[in-house]
């Protein structure tokens, strides 16, 4: 079967993006329609990762080819979906940018820079778009429905920018924070990136929600009766007597990853138990190993793994040294 180099019916034809973004360059009514489509499908696409997240772990099945492959599907219903246009986003786009009223309100409470943002990241493969890149959201009285579908895309957005592709751009993006907290507890900072890295899976198994809202948790540490914050239940792999046991725990949750780092630093200090590990933050390793014996975790080569990731090339030659 032959598909037309135009249709943009795929979301791996490149070709039609190119060609789309020219006409929407020469204010084709056209390119608006089909940016708008774009739009939509962006947002959906965002919906259905969003579910794929809040899923309850991975099946028997499941591996990285299997997640490639339904991506790669996810990515295709999105598109077919906009195309038919049942939740009236790409309307409602068609319908705002299509007038030269400046006092009309803007689609979904964003501005037109946001539209233009978002239409551009569709011709950017494996693009996040930070929250942070967003203006301020301004009410809208257009439609009930529209403040809850702009909240809901700025919310995708976020959950996007939360994630690490490798271990490398954990470390980079998470290295200021360790530094600024590290130097609170008088310990070097690769240590606390490298027990987040072991708690988190380099930030790819950060606990989420149910309905996929990033719980910024970087150390899990978990919501007892101390907390009085938001937080999440998910599955843990917990130890008994040396055996690996998956339960159900509660976990605390945050609005950012300053705050994990910052709650990690006040929950270590405030506790009791914890005072001899912080009597040893001068060494790396003999602070992570009195840690696991007050107590910090149940994984019997917990600090024996935290030390290993610590001396890892990720690090630089630097980790050497510890």
């Amino acid at each position: 079967m032959t598909i037309p180099s135009n249709s943009g019916d795929i979301y791996t034809d490149v070709s039609s993006l190119r060609n789309l973004k020219r006409d929407a360059a020469q204010g084709s009514p056209a390119a608006l329609q089909k940016t708008a489509e774009q739009f939509e499908a962006l947002f959906l696409q965002m919906m259905l990762k969003s579910m794929r997240q809040s899923s309850s772990g991975e099946g028997m099945f499941e591996s990285d080819q299997t997640r490639f492959y339904q991506q790669m599907f996810d990515q295709q219903i999105a598109i077919d979906m906009a195309k038919k246009r049942q939740l009236g986003i790409a309307d409602i786009l068609v319908k705002q940018l299509g007038k030269e009223q400046p006092d009309q309100p803007e689609p979904l409470g964003l501005s037109k820079i946001d539209v233009e943002r978002l239409r551009l990241a569709k011709f950017r493969p494996e693009s996040s778009i930070p929250a942070s890149a967003f203006s301020t959201v301004k009410p809208v009285t257009e439609s009930p429905s529209t403040p809850a579908i702009a909240a809901e895309l700025t919310k995708g957005a976020a959950i996007s920018a939360s994630r690490f592709d490798s271990p490398s751009d954990f470390v980079e993006k998470l290295m200021p924070l360790a530094e600024k907290y590290g130097a609170e507890l008088g310990v070097d900072p690769k240590v606390l990136l490298a027990q987040a890295a072991l708690e988190t899976g380099w930030g790819k198994k950060v606990s989420r929600s149910s309905n996929g809202v990033s719980s910024h948790n970087l150390f899990n540490i978990k919501a007892d009766q101390r907390w009085s914050g938001e937080q999440v239940t998910v599955s843990t792999l917990e130890y008994e007597r040396g055996q690996p046991l998956r339960q159900q725990a509660a976990f605390r949750a945050y609005p950012d990853f300053e705050a994990s780092f910052k709650d990690y630093v006040g929950f270590l200090k405030s506790n009791p138990r914890y005072q001899q590990a912080l009597a040893r933050t001068d060494d790396g390793p003999t602070f992570v190993r009195s840690l696991h014996e007050a107590g910090y975790a149940t994984d019997p080569r917990y600090a024996a793994k935290i030390t290993t990731i610590m001396k890892s090339d990720v690090f630089g030659d630097s980790s050497r040294q510890l």
